[in-house]
């Protein structure tokens, strides 16, 4: 480990001990491995492009949009809802649908927060795919 028997020389010795600095190196890598799971937590997101052909009316007709508007206003569908019963409408507009589609619309002022929770209410309610839409 570092022990110096028999040596005519009295005098501290000139070499460096490592054993106690890579003891604490293999400690520390330990506890970054342990941590970085738990800190790279995200978010998967699909970022629209804009697309180079017209959708018809007819296909947007038939989606159903979540509008999030400045003031905490929500509207499903067109119809306004309130963020305690999201879910309940949410399961009641998808009850006969097999696509499990729903499109996010959030104007600017509105609080990410409040957007970052409609969507995990959504999610809850059982919505598979969300889509955020963009201003023209």
């Amino acid at each position: 480990m570092g022990m110096d028997v028999g040596t005519k020389h009295g005098g501290p010795k000139s070499e460096i001990n490592v054993t106690p600095f890579v003891d604490v190196v293999l400690v520390l890598l330990i506890i970054f491995m342990v941590l970085t799971p738990l800190v790279l937590r995200e978010i998967s997101v699909n970022i629209p492009r804009k697309a180079d052909d017209e959708v018809t009316a007819d296909v947007a007709a038939q989606q159903v949009v979540l509008h999030l508007k400045a003031g905490g206003q929500l509207t499903l569908g067109g119809h306004q809802v309130r963020l305690e019963t999201l879910g309940r409408e949410i399961q009641r507009a998808f009850a006969r649908r097999r696509q499990k589609l729903l499109f996010i619309r959030v104007d600017d002022p509105v609080n990410y927060g409040l957007a970052v929770q409609a969507m995990d209410i959504c999610r809850g309610a059982g919505i598979v795919t969300l889509g955020m839409t963009t201003r023209q």
